[in-house]
């Protein structure tokens, strides 16, 4: 699951599928950190690469490099997610963080 995926007010880090062949079912295990405040916690939510490449498949053939890859996003509900922080995180040579 990736981490937009995730339900960061239930501090959940991890989730995956078990198959329960004998029943044909798919059961969702989720993993938590253990915390009093069901609010976001910036300290287990990391910033992690995103979805969009740093370069589209002509500019990586012809050579050009962007240094550490992809733009990255936080996990963080309500975060600005839009074209025009794509587009000022692609002139930036996405090394901003997207999505804040």
């Amino acid at each position: 699951m990736p981490k937009h995926g995730l339900d960061v007010s239930a501090c959940e880090v991890f989730r995956f599928y078990k198959l329960v062949t004998l029943k044909g079912l798919i059961e969702p295990i989720s993993m938590i950190v253990p915390r009093r405040s069901e609010t976001y916690q910036e300290d287990i939510y990391p910033m992690t690469p995103g979805t969009e490449p740093a370069l589209t498949p002509d500019e990586w053939l012809s050579g050009m490099n962007r240094g550490s890859g992809g733009c990255v996003r936080g996990a963080k509900p309500g975060a600005r997610r839009d074209a025009q922080s794509w587009v000022r995180c692609r002139a930036l040579g996405c090394d901003a963080e997207y999505g804040k």
